[in-house]
């Protein structure tokens, strides 16, 4: 059976594992948070960018209305100078000219056509890019506010957990105290380990005879030869 040392510093690790693991979530919280916020303002720029490649369009459109409005004025003009002209050379190319502007109107009509259709899709992804940008900023959303909440949770355990390390610290001696703290500032926890068959069961790797006699016993600090982790032994 371990000596009590031993066991009040199996107490104090347990309960260090509480603590270091409750740290550890508090320090990833705002990371986890920051990463949820970060999404939620990529579904809104994707929601964005899809409505402003439709207002593009629909901008086009217009454009391609008022193009093409200016020039059926300009046909209407030339058809009123055809009545005031007497040649037929003037009357010729002011015919030639309202061919060439119904050319032009034409293959706007045809952009027209093509941009309607554009729209129509553009439409259609745009609404699906929000709903489906909805949904997932309410899951991010969610996310967050479960981390937040898990935050002041942890908040209030660790103000816990760390009375209730202060308290197995106090039972512990202060010399074994002293290595306990130092390892656990240079060595991967857990710090206080069991040995078996003549292994370290922190590095697995065997240890000299004397320290395996000092575990045994219980009465001086075992120290593992390869990592320095206490040791102690269950038989």
């Amino acid at each position: 059976m371990p000596s009590e040392q031993i066991q009040n510093l199996l107490i104090l690790q347990d309960r260090d594992r509480v603590r270091m693991d409750l740290e550890a979530q508090l320090e990833s919280i705002p990371r986890e948070i920051e990463s949820n916020r970060r999404k939620i303002v990529h579904e809104e720029e994707t929601a964005r960018n899809a409505r402003e490649e439709l207002l593009k369009l629909e901008n086009r459109r217009k454009t391609l209305e008022g193009e093409m409005e200016e020039l059926n004025r300009k046909i209407v003009r030339y058809k009123n100078q055809q009545l005031e002209v007497k040649k037929n050379e003037e009357y010729q190319a002011l015919n030639h000219e309202i061919e060439t502007v119904n050319g032009k109107i034409s293959a706007l009509e045809d952009e027209e056509i093509q941009v309607l259709l554009d729209i129509d899709e553009r439409k259609q992804a745009a609404d699906e890019a929000e709903k489906a940008s909805r949904e997932n900023i309410s899951v991010y959303e969610g996310r967050i506010a479960k981390l937040e909440e898990r935050g002041e949770d942890c908040r209030r355990e660790l103000k816990e957990a760390l009375e209730r390390s202060s308290k197995a610290r106090a039972s512990v001696d202060s010399a074994w105290l002293e290595v306990y703290d130092r390892l656990l500032e240079h060595v991967r926890f857990p710090v206080v380990v069991s040995l078996s068959e003549k292994k370290c069961q922190g590095c697995h790797l065997k240890v000299s005879a004397g320290v395996e006699s000092d575990a045994r016993y219980g009465k001086e600090i075992a120290a593992c030869d390869n990592c320095g982790r206490i040791l102690y032994s269950e038989s």
